[in-house]
């Protein structure tokens, strides 16, 4: 329901981290839906952010750094041409906007489980790519019941981008063994996978908040530990609205095949060829907690 205009101060969950953000805020609309309790926040300098089940997913202000890196690096990382992309989740529309930026890419088929995430962000955010574009089929049902039944189909895709909630809520379906081994069936032999996570530098090692959100693994762990698809990349950035606000990429392949090198010479309004470059180059320590 549409809220009032008194500011308060929200905080977001912590769960076992022990870390959060604290903002003095407008809390534009909050409604429980059928999956997750939705909250639109405004911030006179950060503009509005999208939280799910007490965690921030988008703020107007860094939105475009989180999807330009999700999106562009896997798609100009490597050449494509006719590519089939699946989004899976991605309810504020952000990723759906990237991916449509390229001519090469020849469908988009975006799974969210919750309607009301979509329709929430397109009224308040606004960030969204177009739902009406030819090349978008829009599939509102469980990420976990859709890859099952895709496999089955025996359906395929060239890159599948994971635009998760933290495990505490509707995603916490897909952070298990059985949905890896399932959407690791839906990629081209060349095909490829992207997950993400936020990091923290700790006293000794790191962190991964999915991990510290949910006493589980997040994908990464689950991946690297059985090898289901044994070629792992890793890339990062600094996106400020994010816990800890250093952010991970994982690209998931069969193949030997490098995303280091763009082929391309595009330029949004955080990425470029150099940013793609330099993401790949990870400080010593996050090398050896990772390798």
């Amino acid at each position: 329901m549409t809220l009032g205009s008194t500011t308060i101060k929200w905080k977001e969950r912590s769960d076992n981290l022990g870390l959060s953000v604290v903002l003095d805020v407008e809390v534009l609309y909050r409604e429980k839906s059928d999956f997750q309790t939705i909250e639109i926040l405004n911030h006179d300098r950060f503009g509005r952010l999208l939280c799910l089940d007490g965690y921030i997913q988008a703020c107007q202000a860094d939105e475009f750094i989180y999807h330009e890196m999700a999106v562009h690096v896997p798609l100009l990382g490597k050449k494509h041409s006719d590519t089939s992309v699946l989004i899976v989740g991605g309810g504020d529309g952000g990723i759906l906007r990237e991916v449509l930026v390229h001519d090469f890419v020849k469908s988009v088929t975006m799974v969210e489980i919750d309607q009301k995430v979509i329709e929430i962000s397109n009224k308040f955010l606004g960030i969204q790519g177009n739902y009406n574009d030819p090349r978008v089929s829009l599939v509102i049902q469980d990420a976990s019941e859709f890859v099952w039944d895709a496999k089955k189909s025996n359906l395929l895709y060239d890159v599948i981008i994971l635009d998760l909630t933290e495990p505490v809520g509707p995603s916490a379906s897909v952070f298990t063994l059985e949905f890896v081994e399932n959407i690791s069936k839906l990629i081209t032999p060349t095909g490829i996978i992207i997950d993400s996570d936020s990091i923290f530098v700790a006293d000794g090692h790191g962190y991964f908040l999915q991990e510290e959100s949910s006493d589980g693994e997040n994908l990464f762990s689950v991946i690297k530990k059985t090898k289901i698809l044994p070629n792992i990349e890793i890339f990062r950035t600094h996106i400020p609205f994010f816990p800890g606000a250093d952010f991970m990429f994982f690209l998931y392949g069969f193949g030997e095949t490098t995303y280091k090198k763009p082929f391309s010479n595009y330029v949004g309004r955080h990425y470029n060829p150099a940013i793609h470059k330099a993401a790949f180059a990870l400080p010593a320590w996050q090398q050896n907690w990772l390798y």
